[in-house]
């Protein structure tokens, strides 16, 4: 709970209601401020993108959302999936960070959804994000860090906690667990 109490931020006030000017991730690869890159099915002789740490990886799920998530250590190397998108962001512009979260905010994702019949598409080039200077960036970057990972720590919890009831299911069911 404690770590949860750090990274809630403070309410807002009604003077931090403005917001900057925003941008798209098209137009920031217009500009050179990234780099975009498309894994779908790679035709014969189409090399596969190596992730590297730094970039950020967008991967569409289903109902219209996506997740953002910046490459770290642990996962580069790996080929940019079918389906996915690398967005390589120039660090002298963007902090990845920064980029990750405000790519993965709901509304964000929303917007830049399309409805063909029963599947939905992710456009990632319309999500948007603010224009702001790299300093603040940075400001929210570390915080969107601090929240993946935290996010992190909560799924490994989830995953020990399925790991620990399915253990006391198979207990009882076996024998090595009395009900009592």
């Amino acid at each position: 709970m404690h770590r949860a109490a750090e990274l809630t931020p403070p309410p807002a006030t009604a003077g931090d209601r403005t917001r900057p000017p925003a941008t798209t991730v098209g137009e920031l690869a217009r500009a050179g401020a990234l780099v975009l890159h498309t894994g779908g099915g790679q035709a014969a002789g189409d090399a596969p993108v190596p992730l590297a740490v730094g970039d950020v990886l967008v991967v569409p799920v289903p109902g219209g959302t996506g997740t953002a998530r910046v490459v770290t250590a642990a996962t580069a190397g790996t080929a940019l999936g079918r389906n996915q998108y690398l967005l390589r962001p120039d660090p002298a512009a963007l902090d990845p960070w920064f980029l990750a979260g405000f790519l993965r905010g709901t509304a964000n994702t929303r917007q830049a959804s399309s409805y063909a019949s029963s599947a939905t598409r992710l456009d990632v080039r319309r999500l948007h994000l603010p224009r702001l200077p790299l300093a603040e960036q940075r400001r929210y970057g570390a915080r969107f860090q601090a929240l993946a990972e935290f996010e992190d720590v909560l799924q490994r919890a989830a995953r020990l906690g399925e790991q620990l009831v399915q253990g006391l299911y198979d207990g009882l069911s076996d024998g090595t667990v009395t009900p009592s």
